[in-house]
C-alpha cells in the first residue's frame, strides 16, 4: 500500500503516476483537492491563492498538462512585469531596466554593476559559502542591490539577507551581460529575461482547473481527512474525517506533500533530534488581500513589485489581464501579497486600509474607490528560507525519514522552492523511482531538475 498525503500539484502527480501499478490511497484535509494551487469565486470574481502562472519546459509536463487540458482552455501570454520605485515605473527585471529612474540612480547602478564585473564571477565554490546579500552584491553591484534587491527581499523574507544563503537564486535570478545593463540603461532592452518570461493561465475557471483536471484522473482520493499521527516504527498513520471518526491505515511507502515540519511534529519514532530540527526550519507567511474594483484596472500589466518600505506589500498583481474571465464585464481585481512572520497576528481590518492608502500612492486606485469585493487567504507556510540551517539539517532529515518508507516532497514536504511544473515533476520522478524498485534519494531539493 502507498498512501499519499495532500492533494496539491505534488500529492497528486505521484498518485496519477502510481495508481495503474499500484494501490495507492491519497489523503487531503481540506473538502477539496489543490492545495495552494486553488481558486474561489466571490461575487463574480476569480481569485485564486496568489499568483500562479504555468511554466512549461520539459517535455513530460507539456505532456501531462496536454493530456489533461485542451490546449485552447488557455491562454498563452507574454508576461508584462513591472517595478514601482522612485515614483517611476520600470520593467521588470530592474537590473536591465533602469532607463527613467533618477539619473544618479541609473549612474549607480551601471558603474556598480561594472565594478562587479571587474572584480569576477561568483564561482560555485563561492554559492556555498557567501550569503545571498553577498551574492547580490558580487553580481549585480551595490547600485542594483541597494536600489532593488536588498529592499525588495527583505521586504519579502523578512529575514537578514546575510542569513540567507543563495544555493536558490541560479534558476529564478537571472543575471545579465554588460550590454544587457547598458542597453536597459538607454531604454533600447529587447531582450526577455528570468525564467516566466511567457506563461500559460486558463481562459475560465482560475489556476484551479489543473489540480481538478488531475484529481479527476485519479482514484482513491479521500478529501476532509486530517492526519493526526504517523508511526515510523509499525509503519501506520492515524487519519480523522470531518466527523471525528478515527482509524489507522497501513503503508509501505508514505509519501508526504504537507509541510514537512508539520509531518514531523507528528510522526514517533524518529531519531530524538528531529522535532528540534523541524523547529528550526524557518519560513515567511503571506496574507494575500483580493480586491475586486468596479473598472478596469492596469489591463495591460500582469503584476508590480514594490521594494520600498512605504508600501506594505512587496507584489500587486491584475488578474483580469490574465483573462477578462477573471472579473465580471467592465471590472477588474487585484491581488496584493503581504509577508508576515510565522505567528504574527495581524489585523485584517488595517491592512486593507494600509493597501488602500499604498495604492491609491502608486496610482492603482482612486481616492476614496469602493471595492466590489475583497477575499482574504492566509497562506502558511508561504516561502521557505533558506539559510544556514536549513542546508545543514536537510539532507540528514530525508535521509532518515526515506530509511522509514517516507518520502517528503514538493514545495514544503521538501521544503523548497519551485514552481507547479517542480510540483507535477516530484511527483511523477518519485513514483517512477519507486515503481522501478529503487530507494529514492531525497527529491525536490534542486529546483529545475529533469
Amino acid at each position: 500500500m502507498i498512501v499519499v498525503l495532500g492533494a496539491g500539484l505534488t500529492g497528486l502527480s505521484a498518485a496519477y503516476h502510481l495508481q495503474d501499478r499500484a494501490q495507492v490511497e491519497l489523503y487531503e484535509r481540506e473538502q477539496a483537492p489543490g492545495g495552494l494551487c486553488r481558486s474561489a469565486v466571490k461575487d463574480g470574481f476569480t481569485f485564486d491563492l496568489t499568483g500562479h502562472l504555468l511554466h512549461l519546459r520539459r517535455p513530460e509536463i507539456k505532456e501531462l498538462v496536454a493530456a489533461l487540458i485542451p490546449e485552447e482552455r488557455f491562454f498563452k501570454i507574454d508576461r508584462r512585469a513591472f517595478i514601482f520605485s522612485h515614483d517611476v515605473l520600470t520593467p521588470y527585471p530592474f537590473q536591465v531596466n533602469t532607463h527613467g529612474l533618477p539619473a544618479e540612480v541609473v549612474a549607480e547602478c551601471l558603474t556598480g554593476f561594472v565594478e562587479a564585473l571587474m572584480s569576477g564571477q561568483v564561482t560555485p565554490e563561492e554559492v556555498e559559502r557567501i550569503s545571498f546579500k553577498q551574492w547580490v552584491v558580487r553580481t549585480f553591484g551595490s547600485g542594483i542591490a541597494l536600489h532593488f534587491m536588498i529592499p525588495y527581499n527583505e521586504k519579502m523574507w523578512l529575514a537578514d539577507l546575510e542569513e540567507v544563503t543563495c544555493d536558490w537564486v541560479s534558476w529564478s535570478i537571472p543575471r545579465p551581460t554588460l550590454q544587457d545593463v547598458v542597453d536597459g540603461a538607454l531604454g533600447i532592452s529587447r531582450k526577455a529575461f528570468g525564467y516566466n518570461p511567457s506563461f500559460l493561465y486558463p481562459k475560465l475557471g482560475g489556476i484551479q482547473i489543473l489540480p481538478s483536471a488531475l484529481a479527476s484522473r485519479v482514484r482513491g482520493v479521500t478529501c476532509g481527512t486530517d492526519v493526526q499521527r504517523v508511526d515510523t516504527l509499525r509503519r501506520t498513520i492515524t487519519v480523522r474525517d470531518a466527523s471525528g471518526a478515527g482509524r489507522e491505515i497501513p503503508y509501505e511507502h508514505l509519501i508526504s506533500t504537507i509541510p514537512l515540519p508539520r509531518l514531523l511534529s507528528m510522526a514517533h519514532g524518529l531519531p530524538g533530534w528531529m522535532p528540534d530540527a523541524a523547529r528550526k526550519l524557518r519560513h515567511v507567511s503571506v496574507v494575500n488581500l483580493n480586491i475586486g474594483l468596479e473598472r478596469q484596472v492596469h489591463p495591460d500589466k500582469h503584476w508590480i513589485y514594490f521594494p520600498e518600505k512605504e508600501f506594505v506589500f512587496y507584489r500587486v498583481g491584475f488578474p483580469a489581464s490574465f483573462t477578462p474571465a477573471a472579473a465580471p464585464p467592465g471590472c477588474s481585481s487585484l491581488y496584493v501579497e503581504i509577508s508576515r512572520r510565522p505567528g504574527e497576528p495581524y489585523d485584517e481590518d488595517l491592512l486593507y486600509e494600509q493597501a488602500r492608502a499604498g495604492l491609491q500612492r502608486a496610482g492603482i486606485i482612486h481616492p476614496g474607490e469602493r471595492f466590489a469585493t475583497r477575499a482574504t487567504f492566509f497562506i502558511d507556510p508561504a516561502y521557505v528560507i533558506y539559510d544556514e540551517t536549513r542546508r545543514r539539517l536537510l539532507p540528514a532529515i530525508h535521509e532518515a525519514l526515506i530509511s522509514r518508507g517516507i518520502h517528503s516532497i514538493g514545495r514544503y514536504g521538501g521544503w523548497y522552492y519551485n514552481s507547479m511544473e517542480d510540483s507535477l515533476a516530484d511527483g511523477r520522478s518519485l513514483a517512477q523511482e519507486i515503481l522501478a524498485g529503487r530507494l529514492p534519494v531525497a527529491l525536490g531539493q534542486t529546483p529545475g531538475r529533469a
